[in-house]
């Protein structure tokens, strides 16, 4: 057999990547997803990407975090409901964050305003560095 270029593998890994595609059950499924990357410090960009009164869901798939900036002070949160656990999300209309299985709601900085959860949801290490950048400690959490 003839040795493949590197090109000639990169060809053929594009053509059955693609013919997979179109196959039924071959894409990737919500569960097949990696999970989030929840240890170390990461860099998520200038503090001004971040404004007030806004939630950023960017990190969310990535880092298993929000960026909430409620009037200038920016956190790092993990949407996980402090009652039983299950995800919670950020409701732009209310402004708060609603846990869909049994009714928990919490503020933009993650404090419970209506049961039953009782507890703050948990708060990730979040500075702004000396460039005007922000660093995510994910191992680091407070209010757990």
């Amino acid at each position: 057999m003839d040795d493949l270029s590197r090109r000639d593998l990169l060809v053929a890994a594009g053509a059955a990547a693609a013919s997979c595609a179109l196959l039924p059950g071959c894409q990737l499924q919500e569960n097949d997803k990696p999970p989030p990357i929840t240890t170390g410090t990461v860099n998520i960009g200038p503090a001004s990407d971040f404004p007030a009164s806004r939630v950023n869901q960017k990190f969310l798939t990535l880092y298993g975090i929000l960026i909430a900036n409620d009037s200038g002070t920016r956190v790092a949160i993990r949407p996980k409901c402090t009652h039983k656990g299950c995800a919670v999300k950020w409701i732009e209309d209310t402004r708060t964050y609603d846990c869909p299985c049994h009714g928990s709601r919490y503020n933009m900085l993650g404090i419970p305003v209506k049961g039953p959860a009782t507890k703050p949801l948990a708060l990730v290490a979040c500075a702004q560095e000396s460039d005007g950048t922000l660093t995510v400690n994910l191992t680091k959490l407070y209010g757990m």
